[in-house]
């Protein structure tokens, strides 16, 4: 046999009788709902991701459920349906407090993982709840006259746990402002979202221990108000601090809630009662439009700060092209005039160079010593004078783009012989020893051969200048390529001179760069030679580098070109 609460009448849907819900009901049940699931989806949809959003989302529906649930205890008319509700508010209640813990822990602190112990013990203390949800334990007995339940021992438990939840709750947060490794800012945040969540916890679970004590459950009303204070906290928290990494504006927040507080006065069934809900959305409309208003200001004057950065910004950037064009063309005026300066200069010099070398061999005749060394003095200045010259050449070409390549097909182990021939009377004269390293194969390559000599003569010349004693070898060895079919020759000249700290090595090829100890060891140089030889072996598709063990420890000057197989 179906049974009804005596005072109440089918009149909706055959299940339901609104008229037995106290003043206020709906309008204080319908919109809290209503705005707790839009932003629990809304927050969700904006960090799906996210386990903030997921606990926010878990909060807002069972606590939406929780309040749809005591809805129905009041307007229900099967007496079946009405102690299944009241059995059901147990497990409902103790959800809503165990996902508010989860999302307090994961709110505060951030990609922190909560340790497995603590899952187990929050688990067991929502265990009983369920073991004992349908048991006299829960409702001992049901008051068919008032059609309401009787709450059992359980209920001591539940409300226990509750003002547990507030106290760690309230002991997390306060751990977090104190806590000496977060800044002015995130203590203001810990503050402002420790106010919200147990200001909630507090309305939500004294109002719910009033009812109870005092059987007067129209006091369950107010509880539901705490959930405003909640999200009203929660949003103010996401627009000043970004929490969830989202801007959630004040006025999409004021036109929701003010749309359904004023569609919830269609369940106002008395006219007296109009006043009160009036009064309450006014009081409302005043503290979120105050906040409104302030952030549209500041919205107002970021606008306008912005508008004046970025007039600045076009200025700055009009203003910064045409000095890279003036600098581009100042640039390209530097190169044409070193160019004609040092095609101007060279003639002049290599008459010097010819006759002085004439002078030396005798083709005028027998001359004083005084006189040959001064002349050989000339001559070595010379050749010094046409080297920095054919560099500033050289840069010229390759920076106005105008460095020509020859390639041709040659034995790149004969050439390298060739130039340490040609630089035997310096070595000899600079008291070392050289030596060339090679297999008895051919090292055939598609290259520039003046180019190459160019850069072998180079690093042999750098190893004189920073050997003071010792020897240089010349290595060749091939080089087989990852893909196991494509080959390189690697010529190596390695010395036994001052060697280099690790610092100074990735700077040696960019232009007018020396090593300081070259001041200290009176060489000369410009600091342009290993830049040039940089560009002729990148114009080769090659790869160029130098190692040093140390101070003191020689140095290894290496570059890499592909071979004919």
């Amino acid at each position: 046999m179906d049974l009804f609460c005596p005072d109440a009448s089918q009149n909706l849907f055959g299940f339901f009788d609104i008229t037995l819900a106290p003043r206020l009901l709906f309008y204080s049940y319908i919109p809290i709902i209503i705005v707790a699931l839009l932003f629990g989806f809304y927050i969700f949809t904006k960090n799906k991701k996210s386990l903030d959003g997921k606990l926010i989302l878990l909060i807002s529906t069972a606590f939406s459920v929780q309040i749809l649930n005591e809805i129905i205890q009041w307007i229900a008319v099967h007496v079946k349906v009405v102690h299944f509700s009241w059995q059901l508010s147990a497990i409902l209640q103790v959800s809503i407090y165990a996902f508010i813990i989860l999302f307090v822990f994961y709110f505060l602190n951030k990609q922190k993982v909560l340790a497995f112990r603590y899952k187990v013990l929050l688990f067991l203390g929502v265990l009983p709840v369920v073991a004992l949800l349908f048991s006299e334990y829960n409702i001992s007995s049901f008051d068919l006259v008032n059609c309401q339940g009787n709450n059992g021992i359980l209920w001591f438990y539940i409300y226990g746990y509750e003002i547990f939840s507030i106290i760690l709750v309230s002991w997390m947060c306060l751990k977090k402002y104190f806590s000496k490794t977060i800044d002015k800012s995130a203590k203001e945040e810990t503050l402002l979202f420790m106010s919200g969540v147990v200001l909630f916890l507090i309305i939500f679970t004294i109002t719910n221990i009033l009812g109870d004590a005092t059987l007067v459950y129209q006091i369950n009303l107010v509880g539901p108000l705490g959930m405003v204070v909640f999200l009203g906290f929660l949003s103010y928290t996401i627009v000043k601090f970004k929490a969830f990494n989202i801007k959630l504006l004040g006025s999409e927040i004021l036109i929701a809630v003010l749309f359904f507080l004023v569609f919830a006065m269609f369940f106002v069934r008395r006219i007296e009662n109009v006043k009160y809900v009036l009064v309450f959305t006014l009081i409302f409309i005043i503290i979120l439009g105050r906040s409104l208003i302030r952030g549209v200001k500041r919205e107002v004057a970021s606008r306008e700060k912005i508008e004046e950065l970025a007039d600045s910004l076009v200025k700055s950037n009009d203003k910064l092209e045409n000095a890279n064009n003036q600098l581009k063309e100042l640039d390209r005026l530097k190169s044409e005039f070193l160019s004609l300066a040092s095609h101007q200069i060279r003639n002049p010099l290599t008459a010097i160079k010819g006759y002085a070398s004439l002078v030396l061999d005798g083709t005028y005749g027998e001359v004083s010593q005084s006189v040959r060394e001064a002349v050989d003095r000339m001559y070595q200045s010379t050749q010094s004078l046409v080297t920095i010259v054919s560099d500033f050449l050289d840069v010229s070409r390759i920076e106005q783009g105008t460095m020509k390549y020859d390639f041709t097909s040659f034995d790149i182990k004969k050439l390298a012989i060739q130039v340490v021939a040609e630089f035997k009377p310096s070595i000899l004269k600079a008291g070392l020893e050289i030596s060339v390293k090679a297999s008895n194969e051919d090292y055939f390559v598609n290259a520039d051969q003046g180019k190459i000599k160019q850069v072998i003569g180079n690093f042999i010349d750098n190893s004189i200048k920073y050997t003071p004693k010792g020897s240089i070898q010349v290595s060749l060895a091939r080089h087989t390529l990852s893909d196991g079919i494509s080959g390189r020759v690697r010529v190596i000249v390695s010395d036994t001179g001052i060697g280099m700290d690790k610092e100074v090595i990735p700077h040696l090829f960019a232009r007018f760069t020396r090593d300081k100890d070259a001041f200290r060891t009176n060489v000369s140089g410009t600091g342009l030679g290993l830049y040039i030889t940089k560009q002729m072996i990148e114009a080769h598709h090659g790869k160029i580098w130098a190692e040093s063990d140390g101070k003191g420890k020689g140095s290894r000057f290496i570059f890499e070109i592909d071979t004919i197989r």
